[in-house]
């Protein structure tokens, strides 16, 4: 190798860690995913439930960090609904059809495949209002259309959830869990709209009994972790028809609003 050869060998540029950090956080989620299928398999199926949680729980701060650090990419969208669709569409699937619903026969599979169907369809959808990239108001973008696939995998799990809290295992037979792969496959591609944590606003002044309440819900998940899921979710059921009044109401509220400045 001469003397001009040399010169011309540019040095590689180094990546910042910043920049993977998103996609790691993705990865991390689609492993706990994955490992939640091996204990199925060994029938430890708290550890098999709390790794679709963490998978939950990472997957709702990998798009939030990518914004954050201004790394928001389309590979890092594509492999994040790669994994949701392991994560929250397969995975609570095949824990219930392994715990209860393979006693239905062709039935059981069939109410999980319909879930996993459902949960692909939710995430098509969203992908592709993402891609287009439509013009929205503001308000409507604290609403998700139909609810999103990590909350459609809680409420499918939520039988293991009560079972673990109570210890009955009456909330997994097999018509229990029939009902909760139904109920939460129909929620993720309907169309009602749900409330999103771009409705949660920290007021000024309020921000101590703010952080006082996240600690108390902290403290009560570790000392009673079930009992306070239990609760938690509870109350996010609850609280879906009272997020597709809350958008109505805006809706009409917002029409009627625009419709006096057009007459005026």
């Amino acid at each position: 190798m001469d003397i001009l050869e040399t010169e011309n060998i540019q040095p590689k540029k180094r990546v910042p860690f910043t920049r993977i950090f998103p996609t790691v956080i993705t990865i991390a989620a689609f492993c706990f995913g994955m490992t939640s299928i091996r204990f199925a398999l060994s029938h430890k199926w708290e550890m098999a439930v709390m790794c679709v949680l963490i998978s939950a729980l990472l997957d709702s701060f990998d798009g939030r960090v990518a914004r954050m650090l201004g790394q928001s990419s389309q590979f890092g969208a594509e492999l994040d609904s790669l994994s949701d669709l392991v994560c929250f569409g397969v995975t609570p699937s095949l824990l219930l059809f392994f715990r209860s619903a393979h006693a239905l026969g062709n039935i059981g599979w069939g109410i999980c495949m319909f879930f996993t169907v459902c949960c692909a369809l939710r995430l098509a959808r969203f992908n592709a209002t993402q891609i287009l990239n439509e013009p929205q108001p503001e308000w409507q973008k604290k609403y998700f259309t139909g609810i999103p696939a990590p909350a459609g995998a809680i409420i499918a799990l939520f039988p293991f959830i009560l079972h673990f809290s109570t210890g009955s295992a009456y909330f997994l037979n097999e018509k229990n869990v029939f009902f909760g792969l139904f109920l939460s496959g129909v929620l993720m591609v309907s169309t009602i709209k749900s409330i999103s944590s771009k409705m949660i606003e920290i007021k000024n002044g309020f921000a101590s009994l703010e952080l006082l309440g996240i600690s108390l819900v902290i403290i009560c998940l570790i000392t009673g972790l079930w009992l306070t899921l239990t609760v938690l979710v509870s109350l996010y059921i609850a609280v879906i028809p009272y997020g597709a009044y809350k958008y109505a109401k805006t809706a009409k509220a917002e029409k009627e609003s625009s419709a006096f400045k057009q007459v005026s």
